[in-house]
């Protein structure tokens, strides 16, 4: 076998010092190897009489070789390394002030929250003593021009009763006769009836306008889903679904497999990286052990803890965190709702009416849900007038699809960025996206990575390359579509549970898979989502929330 030997030991002489190269060749007794073949097939060492065979070999084979002196390759060699450690000791470096930035996270996390607090607290604090110092000035007012008041009608009734007072006096004397003329041939007693019926109005109108505060007790549930919008603990997920891999599957052995290369000479361990590990357990989840794990992109969907519904001047929420004793709350608006109109909900928790009749003409109108005005504000419009369409939010951007306009079925997609309350200018055009391919009424939709997905028939679109894709894959109407993790969206309701699976993103590939226990679920309306590993929907027969038993685990 081939055998390098190096005089002198590098190691006794100078860093910045060079040694000569003493290897003889295997071939050619009696040479020494003076070249080196960098072609990636052979990486072969050569003797000067090794040079003309290995050239002709080369020619052969109709390939070029890349000869090189030994002492070219092994300073070529040396400056790899040399790169490789420093790119190396920068990772390590990279690493490390990652590290030390993680050391005092907890703390700081909780100073972050801490100081959000504060300013909920500061805020709270505020709104109050505004509102108390609002209460003293009116109370102060309303006392002052009250009292001004009351005096004048408390000294009108005294004098009346002076009045009175004297003329009974005037009756007890023997000129009594005279003064029962005088009351009967005048209007005095009608008067003074009169004048009471005015003090027990005065009073009366008092009372209705007496200062009072008013508590809405429900508005602390919506209180609390705006404080959830304000601040919430991002990725926690990532966190919660760490697994720590055996350490069988992460070592592998490096094959060395050179004629030249001895026995002698270690295989090098290669340890798997931290995100090889993470995305090969996404990898091997499989449905027998499957959870409802959602990715960062998700995590604002996960943080809305309530359904929603409308009716012609209500909308009714049902706050999920009430397991115990669930119930629909409704709050009145001041506002009729368009007829068959849509809803979708933002990332941020916003709820959107799209389309609908108002009054007998269709509309084109994009509304947003006010909960202090209890109203519905208006922000933007469709380029087409459509009802019964289906709307939903992928990166803060609205796509409305499908629907009817009149008695035709529309098969066409818009997507916005919605405006408050503005017109649209010619340069802020939207975009024509392209049509599907069969559209219609009360589709089922729902977002998935970069796409939207919708049924029936089962057809995707990808927001970045603008194009529909269509499937031959069977999908009952009426069902519920919901992305329940980076690769998997789950079909419920309307006689169907099965899994949409991803197989292949790049050629963008899906196959689905039946689910054992179909729980009996009517029609679904758009907008399900997952709460606490929990999936939740709403029926279009009897608008009712679709609880997870055990059995619908996955």
């Amino acid at each position: 076998m081939f055998n390098i030997q190096n005089s002198p030991n590098p190691s006794e002489i100078g860093l910045g010092q060079t040694f000569q190269l003493q290897a003889p060749c295997v071939t050619h007794q009696g040479q020494s190897i003076t070249n080196f073949c960098k072609q990636p097939s052979c990486l072969l060492p050569l003797c000067p009489k090794c040079i003309p065979q290995h050239l002709d070999k080369h020619r052969q084979q109709g390939q070029f070789p890349d000869l090189v002196t030994v002492d070219e390759m092994h300073e070529e060699t040396l400056q790899l390394i040399n790169t490789h450690l420093i790119n190396l000791n920068s990772a390590i470096q990279l690493l490390q002030q990652f590290k030390d930035s993680k050391t005092d996270a907890h703390g700081q996390l909780h100073t972050k929250l801490s100081n959000a607090k504060l300013r909920v607290q500061q805020m709270v604090d505020q709104f109050f003593d505004e509102l108390f110092n609002e209460l003293d000035q009116v109370t102060k007012t309303d006392r002052t021009n009250l009292d001004v008041e009351l005096q004048q009608m408390e000294r009108s009734l005294n004098l009346k009763i002076q009045e009175f007072q004297q003329i009974d006096q005037k009756l007890r004397t023997p000129k009594y006769l005279k003064q029962i003329i005088q009351l009967q041939t005048t209007n005095f007693l009608q008067q003074t009836q009169q004048q009471r019926v005015e003090c027990e109005a005065f009073i009366e109108e008092v009372s209705k306008h007496t200062l009072d505060i008013q508590i809405e007790e429900q508005e602390l549930y919506f209180l609390k889903i705006q404080l959830g919008q304000y601040t919430s603990i991002k990725n926690a997920e990532y966190y919660k679904n760490q697994q720590i891999q055996p350490s069988s599957l992460i070592p592998k052995n490096t094959a060395y497999n050179h004629p030249y290369l001895t026995s002698e000479i270690q295989p090098a361990q290669i340890e798997q990286s931290p995100y090889k590990r993470l995305e090969q357990q996404f990898q091997q989840v499989g449905i027998s052990n499957f959870t409802i794990n959602l990715p960062d992109f998700y995590d604002p969907l996960c943080s809305q803890k309530y359904l929603h519904y409308f009716t012609d001047k209500s909308v009714f929420f049902l706050n999920l965190e009430w397991v115990q004793n669930p119930r629909w709350q409704e709050v009145r608006l001041n506002c009729q709702v368009p007829i068959k109109s849509s809803s979708a909900r933002s990332q941020q928790g916003d709820i959107f009416v799209i389309g609908g009749y108002i009054g007998n003409q269709l509309s084109s109108q994009i509304f947003k849900l006010d909960l202090k005005q209890q109203t519905l504000i208006s922000t933007d419009q469709l380029q087409q007038p459509r009802h019964s369409s289906a709307g939903v939010f992928l990166q803060n951007k609205l796509y409305v699809l499908g629907g009817q306009n009149q008695n035709e079925d529309l098969n066409t997609i818009e997507g916005l960025e919605l405006q408050m309350s503005k017109a649209r200018s010619v340069i802020e055009t939207r975009v024509s996206l392209p049509k599907m391919n069969q559209g219609g009424a009360n589709l089922s939709v729902c977002a998935f990575r970069q796409y939207v997905i919708k049924a029936t028939p089962l057809e995707v679109f990808d927001t970045k390359l603008l194009k529909w894709t269509s499937f031959n894959i069977n999908i009952n109407r009426g069902v519920g579509l919901v992305a329940i993790n980076n690769s998997n969206v789950l079909i419920f309701g309307n006689g169907q549970y099965q899994l949409l699976k991803m197989v292949d993103q790049q050629n963008l590939q899906f196959t689905t898979e039946n689910l054992p226990n179909p729980p009996q679920i009517a029609q679904v309306q758009n907008g399900s989502l997952i709460h606490l590993g929990k999936i939740y929907a709403v029926t279009n027969s009897c608008n009712f929330i679709i609880g997870t038993p055990e059995r619908w685990i996955l």
